[in-house]
C-alpha cells in the first residue's frame, strides 16, 4: 500500500493561484435544464455510464490528457454549489505545466445524471470516480477536492490509498466537529433554506466564496 501524502499549504496555492479570472455576465435571463445541456462547458465533456442502485446513469466528465511525457495525472474535485467547469482556469494552468486533469461532474450535479430515488454517499461518489478512472486506465492521481470535494477526495483516499499518491483539501467542509461552534438544526430547516434560494442569491455566493478561494471572482455564461 504506498503512503498518501497531503500537500501543504505553499503547494496548494502554488496549484490554485491565479486560477480564477473574472468573466461577469447577465444571468438575469438565462434558464438550464437539470441536465445542463444548453450550457457550454470550457472543455469538451465526455460521458461515463455507470450502473448503480439499480438505474442506469451517466457521469460527465473532462479529461485533459498529460501534455508531458510521464507527468502525473490531478483528479479535481469540485463542491456542492458547483461543477467541473468552474475549475477550467485550474485546469489550463496545471496543462500548462505538463498535467494531466481529470474533471468529474459527480452523480447529482453538474451535466451528469441526477437521480430521485437514490442514495448519495461519498462512498458511492468516490467508487464512481474510481471506476472512471479504471476506464481511462488512470492507476494513480493527485486527488484535489474544493469545499464538498475535499470531504469525498478524503474519502476517495481512504478507500483508495494505491489509487492517491497525493491529497489536496482547499478549504475543506465537514472535518471537524461543528457542533462546537454551531447547533444542530433539523434536515427540515435546510430544506427550507433551499426553497428560499434564488438564481441571484446563489450567484452572490459564488462569488463570495470564489473571491475568498482565489481573491479574484468568477461567474462563467
Amino acid at each position: 500500500m504506498s503512503p498518501i501524502k497531503v500537500m501543504g499549504f505553499a503547494a496548494l496555492l502554488a496549484l490554485t493561484n491565479n486560477t480564477f479570472a473574472s468573466n461577469e455576465v447577465n444571468t438575469e435571463s438565462l434558464s438550464y435544464d437539470a441536465l445542463l445541456s444548453s450550457y457550454q462547458y470550457d472543455f469538451e465533456v465526455n460521458y461515463f455510464n455507470i450502473e448503480s442502485q439499480k438505474q442506469s446513469l451517466k457521469m460527465a466528465y473532462i479529461y485533459l490528457k498529460p501534455a508531458k511525457e510521464n507527468m502525473p495525472i490531478v483528479t479535481l474535485m469540485h463542491g456542492k454549489n458547483f461543477n467541473a467547469d468552474y475549475w477550467t482556469t485550474t485546469a489550463q494552468y496545471l496543462q500548462s505545466l505538463g498535467f494531466g486533469v481529470l474533471i468529474p461532474d459527480q452523480i447529482g450535479f453538474g451535466k451528469s445524471s441526477k437521480p430521485t430515488d437514490y442514495q448519495y454517499s461519498f462512498a458511492a461518489l468516490a467508487h464512481h470516480t474510481q471506476a472512471l478512472m479504471s476506464s481511462l486506465n488512470i492507476q494513480s492521481s493527485i486527488v484535489l477536492g474544493h469545499s464538498m470535494g475535499g470531504m469525498l477526495a478524503s474519502r476517495f483516499a481512504l478507500m483508495y490509498p494505491n489509487t492517491t499518491t497525493k491529497l489536496i483539501l482547499l478549504n475543506p467542509i465537514g472535518l471537524e466537529n461543528y457542533l462546537h461552534y454551531v447547533e444542530y438544526k433539523d434536515t427540515n430547516f435546510f430544506y427550507k433554506n433551499e426553497l428560499n434560494k434564488t438564481p441571484e442569491g446563489v450567484k452572490k455566493y459564488q462569488q463570495k466564496i470564489i473571491i475568498m478561494v482565489s481573491g479574484t471572482p468568477h461567474i462563467q455564461h
